[in-house]
């Protein structure tokens, strides 16, 4: 399972990209795929990331 800084390197991708983008809607997603990451982070870093009754 990727590592919490996978994630957050994974939503900062995101962000470069939305940033370089000319399309408002490629734009918003890439917004809203940056935030999924950055919540699958925060899960992750708080152990809720694996499987049901896995700690990470």
């Amino acid at each position: 399972m990727p590592s919490v800084d996978e994630y957050l390197r994974y939503a900062e991708q995101c962000l470069a990209l939305a940033a370089k983008s000319s399309s408002a809607a490629d734009k918003a997603r890439l917004l809203q795929m940056a935030q999924a990451w950055r919540d699958l982070a925060e899960k992750r870093d708080n152990g809720n990331g694996g499987k049901p009754g896995e700690r990470s």
